[in-house]
């Protein structure tokens, strides 16, 4: 079963660091602002929460509904989309360095996109597993404003201090919620990834500290 997948990945801790760097993270938003718009995140909640697609459904970039709360899209729509729907990559997904730290993973990449919080941007405490839907896992590449005190990030409990472009393990099946308080933005890549047997190797196989 997916779940006893699941639990190796979490037997090495609920978040911890993977062997895949970002090098220049600052050029990289900075061309993100300078070529494409962010466009908001779930647009029923008035939160600065914004978000650039790297898949969508269709490689397009208007974040519907891909940015969008699923469970809420589909009853809204009835529609029947989850993360493994959006596979096509969008031109962000062409950045050079993107596109290396990604290979390894590229055939197992689900809904996956840059998150942007401006001052006041938060997400409540919440989960993204919910019942028996263990078929995928969370990678997060911390990129611009991701430190301690401007962003509270905390998981299970534990508040999180991200090393910028190194990609992070994070189980999202635990509590987790953050909050932007400072003047400037943050942004991170937020990947989800097929659970499956290959996937589990390649991070187990490339944790920080072995």
């Amino acid at each position: 079963m997916t779940i006893n997948l699941y639990s190796i990945l979490t037997a090495y801790g609920t978040v911890y660091k993977i062997n895949s760097q970002m090098n220049n993270v600052q050029q990289f938003v900075n061309w993100t602002e300078n070529t494409f718009k962010y466009v908001q995140y779930n647009p029923r909640k008035d939160i600065k929460r914004y978000g650039l697609s790297i898949t969508s459904l269709d490689g397009g970039l208007s974040g519907r509904p891909d940015l969008d709360s699923l469970p809420e899209y589909n009853r809204e729509n009835n529609t029947l989309f989850d993360e493994k729907h959006f596979r096509t990559f969008t031109p962000v997904y062409e950045h050079e360095d993107l596109k290396q730290v990604l290979e390894p993973l590229k055939n197992n990449i689900f809904r996956s996109h840059i998150l942007k919080l401006d001052q006041g941007g938060f997400f409540p405490p919440h989960r993204d597993i919910r019942g028996m839907n263990f078929n995928s896992f969370r990678l997060i590449i911390p990129l611009q404003n991701m430190g301690l005190p401007s962003l509270t990030f905390v998981v299970d409990n534990v508040m999180q201090n991200w090393e910028l472009g190194c990609m992070h393990f994070v189980d999202t099946a635990k509590m987790h919620y953050l909050f932007n308080a400072s003047h400037d933005p943050s942004y991170m890549i937020v990947l989800n990834i097929d659970l499956n047997e290959d996937t589990v190797k390649y991070v187990t196989n490339n944790l920080r500290y072995r």
